[in-house]
């Protein structure tokens, strides 16, 4: 899917079909199979998830997806690591890290409240507090964050974008520890006007590491 985000979360684009000779296992069925478990994760949940259920709603036999993934947790944890790629307009921010930590950023400020790969996510991240691998997998997923978004306040310093007396590993901890908290908010009184406060808040962060005069 090509507009998943890389050390960010969240911004898995919707799935479309396999082409009808898409050999099993190819990368485009296994991107389709993970769009599948977004959607049945985010309705119904992790506990109500069999392989059985994933087979019924792709088309794919439980048997092929046993192959590739082994059980129902490894497919699921694939389903989180999966998401975590560069978006697709990336490119369009190259040259700017302000810009490319804002587009990241961003990306925890919901366009609605059925976003399905937030609703993924905190499913995820609820199942994690009973499972150690699953725990174990999201503390390392944060720890890649805080490496790439601290390089990009780092690029942004030394490009005269932030601020010279900015501490990246500092910055970086703060702003995600901000949007995830927003995130919470976001699921607890999901309207408009906590999405707006949440886009709002997001970019006033990052305008605050500015250097003067921009």
């Amino acid at each position: 899917m090509a507009t998943r985000l890389n050390e960010a979360g969240g911004d898995a684009g919707k799935r479309s079909k396999p082409a009808e000779n898409a050999r099993p296992g190819s990368e485009r069925q296994q991107s389709y199979l993970l769009g599948v478990v977004y959607d049945l994760i985010s309705e119904h949940g992790i506990d109500a998830l069999t392989m059985r259920q994933v087979a019924a709603a792709s088309g794919v036999s439980t048997g092929t997806i046993n192959y590739h993934f082994g059980n129902k947790e490894n497919l699921v944890i694939s389903a989180l690591e999966a998401a975590y790629q560069l978006p697709g307009d990336w490119e369009a921010y190259k040259g700017s890290p302000a810009a490319q930590l804002r587009r990241l950023a961003l990306s925890y400020a919901l366009k609605n409240s059925s976003n399905r790969w937030w609703r993924f996510w905190i499913n995820y991240l609820a199942a994690s507090t009973r499972n150690e691998e699953m725990q174990a997998h999201q503390e390392v997923r944060f720890d890649k964050q805080m490496v790439f978004w601290s390089a990009l306040v780092a690029e942004g310093i030394r490009l005269g974008e932030f601020r010279k007396t900015l501490v990246p590993d500092e910055v970086a901890r703060e702003l995600l520890v901000l949007v995830h908290g927003l995130l919470a908010v976001q699921f607890m009184k999901p309207d408009s006007a906590t999405r707006t406060y949440a886009r709002d808040r997001v970019l006033l962060a990052v305008d605050r590491l500015l250097k003067a005069g921009r």
